[in-house]
């Protein structure tokens, strides 16, 4: 047997290491083929493909040799019938009842649309838009569904964000409830991820397809009630806005910008989407907003283009350098030392009400992380903004600090008092009023069983001493 048909073989194996090293030896062995060689791998690769009948590896093989080929040689012949043969299958699979082949379908599609171009998205769009659509709402699951099997709710409730007692005892769901918010949601990712691979694939050419109906079903899968469509859909949203970027466009005026980048033309909307992203419960579906945040900033060409979206993204983007899952925290770091380029004291000094008000409303989350983050957030404002531009603030900052400090949640409480005691050393004036409610906090949290809490209760009363 020849090496590529070898390759073949493993591409089709039960094991997915098989399998992908299946795929980096076609790779390699393409190099070194003829053109009646490439020709009979396209004839197999038909032939897998063909067969609905045989195991879904021969499918997902059949995809991810074609996604091969086309990889290796991305120069496109018309009169090539292999790929419009190959763009019908993959439009086919893209119903597959198993899940790897339908990602496997849009990944080839996307790598098509790369190749061929626009026209690949043009015959698959209905099929691919369609499927998004019919797969936006679901009744709930069956009781004999694969997604029920094996369910343990409970699991799920504690956890959620919302981990405090109290709070899982007043959002209490039922089985159907915690499943519809958690568990997969048929077809409706796989399409969703498709077409992110097509976005991907057209570039800057897919700009022309950005239409109302195609942001009506993004902004629907963004605001969906369950987390994994939320995520995919952030995700093909990063795509999306990519698609707006152009080289050269940093001259244009806004006029000319709105007509060019259609991403920017509905850029408000964009930004209130993204912002509900950076502000989800769920740490998967921030880092996915906050992956699309990035991108969307990114690809708009100058500070001036950026800046009207500035009101509800750095509020967002900056609480979320302090919020506790790590890859939401370091990337959002990431983005913003990227963005602000240095000048980030300013940018909050410059939307200090707007910044205000979400971290206000943040200590009212569900989520205890988030409580956290915000109480963090403040104690940076008394020790790091501009004292001029937070002391008319300082009244409604330090209330907002007396609610969190009879937080359920031990580093909430922690983050409070620490808070305070910043407050009250930069701002002593201010701060007296409020410093007879402080006090017994402050020698609560001195008795604490936790040591950190202790110790942040002393960090705090040493303030007030220096303060006074």
């Amino acid at each position: 047997m020849a090496a590529y048909m070898e390759c073949i073989s493993k591409l089709c194996s039960r094991a997915k290491l098989d399998r992908d090293t299946g795929f980096n030896d076609l790779k390699t062995q393409l190099h070194l083929c003829n053109a009646d060689q490439i020709n009979e791998i396209q004839d197999q690769i038909l032939i897998l493909l063909k067969n609905e009948d045989s195991a879904w590896e021969s499918r997902h093989g059949g995809l991810s040799g074609a996604r091969c080929l086309f990889e290796h040689d991305a120069s496109f012949d018309e009169a090539n019938s292999f790929a419009f043969v190959v763009i019908d299958i993959a439009i086919h699979l893209l119903n597959d009842p198993e899940f790897r082949v339908r990602i496997a379908a849009g990944e080839l599609l996307g790598v098509l649309c790369k190749v061929i171009g626009t026209e690949v998205y043009e015959l698959c769009k209905d099929d691919m838009l369609n499927g998004i659509r019919l797969n936006l709402e679901r009744h709930g699951l069956d009781a004999d569904s694969p997604d029920c099997q094996n369910g343990e709710p409970e699991s799920i409730m504690f956890g959620s964000p919302a981990t405090s007692s109290n709070l899982i005892e007043k959002r209490s769901l039922n089985t159907s409830q915690i499943l519809h918010d958690t568990a997969g949601w048929r077809n409706l990712e796989t399409f969703m991820k498709g077409l992110q691979s097509v976005i991907l694939g057209c570039g800057n050419s897919f700009n022309a397809f950005v239409d109302q109906e195609l942001l009506d079903l993004i902004f629907e899968a963004l605001t969906h009630t369950n987390r994994f469509v939320r995520e995919t859909g952030y995700y093909v949203c990063s795509a999306l806005v990519t698609c707006g970027a152009k080289v050269g466009s940093e001259s244009y005026s806004e006029e000319v910008l709105s007509d060019e980048n259609s991403i920017y033309r509905h850029g408000k909307v964009f930004a209130e989407y993204l912002g509900k992203g950076l502000a989800d419960n769920w740490s998967q579906v921030r880092m996915a907003g906050s992956v699309a945040t990035r991108q969307f900033l990114v690809s708009l060409p100058s500070d001036e283009a950026r800046e009207k979206f500035y009101p509800t993204l750095i509020p967002r983007m900056c609480l979320n350098r302090y919020y506790v899952a790590e890859g939401v925290r370091n990337y959002s770091q990431e983005t913003w030392q990227q963005i602000t380029k240095g000048e980030g004291k300013l940018l909050v000094e410059t939307y200090i009400d707007h910044v205000v008000e979400y971290y206000v409303q943040s200590t009212e989350s569900d989520n205890h992380a988030v409580r956290e983050a915000a109480c963090a957030c403040i104690a940076e404002l008394g020790s790091k903004i501009d004292k001029t531009v937070v002391t008319a603030h300082v009244p409604r900052l330090l209330e907002t600090l007396v609610i969190c400090f009879n937080d359920d949640s031990w580093p909430v409480r922690d983050a409070a008092c620490i808070a305070c005691g910043h407050f009250v050393l930069c701002f002593p004036e201010e701060s007296h009023s409020s410093l007879p409610a402080l006090y017994p906090l402050f020698f609560n949290n001195l008795q604490d069983n936790i040591p950190s809490v202790r110790q942040g209760a002393a960090v705090a009363i040493s303030n007030i001493v220096k303060a006074y």
